[in-house]
């Protein structure tokens, strides 16, 4: 299958902004590795921050689809919908090269001003809004639940790179189930 110009930037990019780091990469490092021309990247991607914000918002959409994916075959079940989230982010650590959240990681790269930290603000209000309707649904009276799983799978992500994947993510889903129980078997 051929890509498009525009993929294969984007394709080019992601990699080399997931395991380098986003300030590391310069346009020419991305125009090389691509091989395609400034031209061409330009024509695509304007600044560099396009680029930045396309390769985010493709990485939102994407982690968007394994949620939803996850959370459908338990339709009707709250509680093993919080839990299916869980497992699908305790995976994603665990796979081939993991470097952690690329949201986290971008987030640390750049000021509060830079576009890149409304991308990042709405993705974590979003998996929050997930969480909250999911453990009120589950029977939670308030949005404590919620909260405390999102801190967790925060710090899941911000420590597999540390800690190593499968410790955070067997830590993630035992304080989750211990949660859960916790606030849901009053």
């Amino acid at each position: 299958m051929n890509k498009t110009a525009r993929q294969k930037i984007l394709d080019v990019a992601s990699e080399l902004f997931y395991n380098e780091g986003i300030r590391a990469v310069g346009v020419d490092k991305i125009v090389e590795v691509s091989g395609v021309s400034k031209g061409t990247l330009y024509r695509h991607f304007p600044s560099k921050d396009d680029l930045i914000i396309a390769y985010l918002e493709e990485q939102n959409e994407s982690s968007w689809v394994l949620f939803e994916d996850a959370i459908s075959v338990y339709d009707g079940a709250p509680r093993m919908q919080i839990l299916a989230i869980v497992e699908s982010i305790k995976t994603s650590l665990t796979e081939p090269r993991n470097r952690g959240c690329v949201f986290l990681n971008a987030q640390a790269e750049f000021s509060s001003q830079h576009p890149i930290q409304n991308l990042v603000q709405e993705r974590t209000h979003k998996l929050r809004n997930l969480l909250q309707r999911l453990t009120k649904e589950a029977g939670a009276t308030d949005d404590t639940l919620a909260d405390q799983l999102l801190l967790l799978i925060n710090g899941a992500l911000s420590t597999a790179p540390i800690m190593g994947a499968d410790i955070a993510g067997e830590q993630l889903k035992k304080v989750s189930v211990c949660l859960i129980d916790l606030h849901l078997n009053q």
